[in-house]
């Protein structure tokens, strides 16, 4: 599979509504995996569009999430006051950046506003 992160890739694809929903879809997979099927319930508290790699898969544009240095796990249902917020300002969650709780609907919101930022390339 042939991969570039976002940042590289942005300047030289052209993403049709249809391949912005694959992107949608696998950065969603993902997330899916990280809270439900890895057994760990990971929040990688870093989700933004740089973090996404693109790939081509039998012709097919694929998302995958990487950079998990900040990621921490954190058992479904509950929330963790954590003393030192990390991840990058403006994808953060608000209770996350201002009061330190953390949670798996922090990737959530990240999740929302690097959807946004995907939605608004040409």
């Amino acid at each position: 599979m042939e991969s570039k992160g976002y940042t590289g890739a942005r300047f030289s694809l052209k993403l049709d509504w249809k391949t912005r929903y694959e992107i949608y879809l696998g950065i969603a997979k993902g997330l899916k995996y990280l809270r439900e099927e890895s057994g760990l319930k990971i929040v990688h508290r870093d989700i933004k569009a740089h973090n996404i790699l693109l790939g081509r898969t039998d012709g097919n544009l694929k998302a995958k999430i990487s950079h998990f240095g900040l990621a921490m796990l954190c058992e479904e249902g509950n929330e963790i006051l954590v003393c030192r917020v990390a991840g990058t300002n403006g994808y953060l969650a608000p209770e996350y950046a201002m009061r330190g709780i953390l949670s798996q609907k922090a990737d959530v919101y990240s999740f929302g506003f690097t959807a946004l930022e995907f939605s608004y390339l040409k």
